[in-house]
């Protein structure tokens, strides 16, 4: 009896181990794509083992600033691509924008890292055939993703609060030009700052 718990804690603690490994990997690229176009590397496909549509990979590099100062080559990009036949590039990474030719991912001076999530089918094709990247003034770093990590959303612009919206539009309403003397009638307004403030108060006293 104790021997089988004790084999059951070990299939335990083996899975747990195993949950662990898939949930994230790295993977070190130390690459100079330079800017001519002729450089590339490669991940293989295994390293994407346990990776999912909600994977959040995150790619680290350098950016050559030198460039900026060297007409033609004033630009900086990264091109993932399916490491099969062609070089297809992957233009669908989720949480990234294309560049105005579409054919890569522009980054800037100052920037360190990209975020993306990768979708099912070009997913399924890199865990069989790796990833190849070529790019134009940036030095890579490491690939690693993740799958207890979110991709960050750009936060809604708040909206004013019914009671103080309706008190804004309630002041400005009686904030208007006496026609007879061209004054604004501050009466109006002084009122409907008391009703607004009335408003609220009773709203308070509800709650």
């Amino acid at each position: 009896m104790k021997l089988r718990k004790i084999l059951a804690a070990v299939a335990a603690a083996a899975v747990a181990v195993s949950a662990m490994a898939v949930s994230a990997f790295a993977y070190d690229l130390n690459k100079d794509l330079k800017t001519g176009w002729s450089v590339s590397t490669t991940v293989p496909g295994e390293e994407f083992e346990g990776a999912t549509t909600s994977s959040v990979f995150t790619l680290t590099f350098t950016v050559d600033d030198s460039l900026s100062e060297i007409p033609g080559h004033e630009y900086w990009c990264v091109k993932p691509m399916i490491n099969d036949t062609g070089w297809p590039f992957i233009d669908t990474l989720v949480g990234l924008e294309l560049s105005e030719g579409k054919d890569s991912y522009p980054v800037q001076p100052g920037q360190t890292e990209i975020k993306f999530t990768i979708p099912a089918e070009e997913l399924e094709h890199l865990q069989v055939a790796g990833m190849a990247f070529m790019g134009h003034g940036v030095t890579l770093g490491s690939l690693t993703f993740s799958n207890d990590e979110t991709l960050s959303a750009a936060p809604a612009a708040a909206e004013p609060a019914p009671a103080a919206a309706e008190a804004t539009t309630t002041t400005a309403a009686a904030a208007t030009t006496n026609p007879a003397t061209g004054v604004a009638d501050l009466g109006g307004a002084v009122l409907g700052m008391l009703a607004a403030a009335g408003l609220a108060f009773a709203s308070r006293k509800r709650a």
